[in-house]
């Protein structure tokens, strides 16, 4: 029998282990039960011997790495308490928490049911061919044993022949330190595909979730040299093992990162499309360097965590800003982007933030903070009033590259900054780092003072200096204006109508009075059908006043308004000359 049939025999043996041998050795013992998948439900059962007279049982209201109130409660069924067979009083003291009292020394058993079917990397989803468990929408903690060791055991059709996860294994069932570790170690159960490579030593395991046209070989290839690209920056991998879920899916995409996995989501006949793989790929690096930046590099708020309410930080733009900045880096290094490419994107992204209403209103550090009420909910105005974390984030930290290359005259890069947090903050003080740590941080790698840079561009809404700052490192950025021939509206046709989506809130179209949701029907006499710059094209250049015809609320509504065109900032940065500093910049 040759290697590889031994290790899949060994592992269907321990899949078979892990469903029918329940040995409750911890004080802590988790269960899960599919019994009628296509039901979409679970039945969990969580069996704990008292250490005090009351156990609180909550169910989490969000998910790490996701900022969002998702009240995962709402999902929840039948919830009911025994101590050795028999009903025992259970009262709700929130939304999601529920209680019982006088039970100390005694083993409790909470059981309830749930459904699970919204398939996202952030919430779990069952049906008759898999299950999906994002384990924060799925098992409640215990308050007095958040962090306690516990086990997990598995109960699943005997049809489903893989469990892939980064839970260890003993004696049957799947073993956590803590809440914590079970909350951050998603479970994917069916028939999925496993392919498997080593980077730094460390093994690596990819569950390829449906069907899919994927060159698998061509694609552990890439995946693998993808982690050690992002490996390579900090130089040091923390994991024992790592674990990628890929759901090949209709539509849709997106990830959400994990201490020693992630889950990733890719359209299932895009593999083939060039563009889409490199941006699959770039979603990969994304995820992967999250397992350092933000799941050991973090701040403070990121861990231990509140389950039950909102954990507020200014810094989420060094989680995901950073990791972006690192994610289009990636694919440099990997060699899909060359270097007027890699420059083109990165100039893309100035633009996106410079022509944004929304950067003159918001700053980088409130985008952070109320990540919870707008990142999450944006509506047609978000645009107005809001900047994203992710890409300001990562306009900023390229400028703070620029800045540390300079200060130090090419002897360090931003990859010394992310080299120092890990070793500083999580393998020495296993913690998060706080505002002015972090500010600290960048002032030691810089060795100069960085304040203004971060008052200024972090704290407040001033428009950096991007040709100074880039010139320091021999890349000339160039910044053109121009009047863009536009009413400053999106729009939508929807069955024949066509519908604003937004508003520009430069625009003349703001300042005339055209609304979100109004239908338009006509400018200047001539019929709309979703192509209103088009019409204004279409315009004599001399024409200065405008007649737009609307539907708004059932009835035709004529605003007369003055025309004017919208100041539109394009960017450029030049291949640089070939400098030491230059060089660093790019990691020559």
């Amino acid at each position: 029998m040759s290697k590889n049939k031994i290790l899949t025999v060994g592992l269907v043996l321990l899949s078979l282990c892990t469903k029918f041998t329940v040995k409750a050795q911890n004080m802590l013992n988790y269960k899960i039960s599919i019994p009628h998948p296509q039901t979409h439900y679970a039945k969990i059962s969580i069996e704990v011997k008292a250490s005090t007279d009351d156990l609180h049982f909550t169910m989490p209201s969000w998910t790490p790495g996701s900022y969002l109130m998702r009240e995962f409660a709402k999902s929840v069924d039948g919830v009911k308490a025994s101590i050795n067979g028999i009903t025992i009083p259970l009262t709700k003291t929130a939304k999601g928490t529920w209680m019982v009292s006088g039970v100390k020394s005694r083993k409790v058993l909470l059981e309830y049911d749930l459904y699970a079917f919204e398939l996202s990397v952030r919430t779990s989803f069952i049906d008759a061919d898999q299950a999906f468990l994002h384990n924060t929408s799925v098992f409640m903690l215990v308050e007095e044993f958040k962090n306690e060791k516990g086990q997990l055991v598995l109960d699943y059709p005997a049809a489903w022949k893989e469990v892939s996860t980064s839970l260890d294994t003993m004696n049957g069932a799947y073993v956590f330190e803590d809440y914590d570790e079970l909350a951050d170690a998603p479970i994917q159960i069916g028939n999925q595909t496993i392919f498997r490579f080593d980077v730094a030593g460390v093994p690596h395991e990819v569950a390829m979730v449906g069907i899919s046209n994927a060159d698998e070989k061509k694609l552990s290839m890439d995946m693998q040299r993808m982690c050690q690209i992002m490996t390579d920056i900090i130089g040091e991998h923390p994991c024992k093992r790592y674990v990628f879920i890929v759901h090949n899916v209709e539509s849709g995409g997106g990830g959400l990162e994990h201490k020693n996995s992630c889950t990733v989501m890719m359209p299932r006949w895009s593999y083939t499309d060039v563009t889409k793989y490199h941006s699959f790929l770039g979603l990969v690096a994304h995820e992967y360097f999250h397992l350092w930046n933000v799941k050991r590099i973090r701040p403070a708020a990121l861990g231990p965590f509140d389950y039950a309410n909102e954990n507020y930080t200014n810094l989420l733009w060094v989680a995901e800003g950073i990791t972006s900045y690192y994610d289009e880096m990636s694919l440099y290094l990997f060699g899909y982007y060359d270097k007027k490419t890699y420059l083109g994107k990165l100039a893309g992204y100035i633009e996106r933030v410079e022509n944004q209403p929304g950067s003159q209103v918001q700053s980088l550090s409130e985008s952070s903070w109320d990540a919870w009420i707008k990142a999450y909910r944006s509506n047609e105005n978000s645009a107005n009033t809001g900047i994203s974390y992710y890409t300001k984030g990562l306009v900023i930290a390229m400028l703070l590259d620029a800045e540390i290359i300079d200060a130090t005259h090419g002897k360090k890069n931003l990859d010394d900054l992310m080299r120092y947090l890990y070793a500083e903050y999580a393998v020495k003080k296993d913690r998060g780092f706080t505002d002015l740590e972090f500010n600290e941080a960048v002032e030691k790698i810089c060795g100069k003072n960085m304040e203004s840079f971060m008052n200024e561009y972090v704290y407040s809404t001033k428009t950096p200096d991007y040709e100074a700052i880039m010139k320091k490192i021999s890349i000339q950025l160039n910044q053109k204006y121009q009047n863009k021939k536009t009413l400053g509206l999106r729009t939508n046709l929807e069955d024949g109508k066509t519908i604003v989506k937004y508003v520009h809130s430069k625009s003349c179209s703001y300042l005339g009075g055209i609304n979100v949701k109004d239908e338009l029907v006509s400018m200047n006499g001539i019929a709309v059908k979703d192509n209103i710059d088009d019409v204004l094209q279409s315009l004599d250049n001399k024409t200065v006043a405008l007649s737009v015809v609307v539907v708004r609320a059932g009835l035709l509504k004529e605003i007369e308004m003055s025309y004017h065109p919208l100041n539109y900032q394009d960017w450029s940065i030049i291949t640089p000359k070939e400098t030491p500093l230059s060089q660093l910049f790019f990691r020559d």
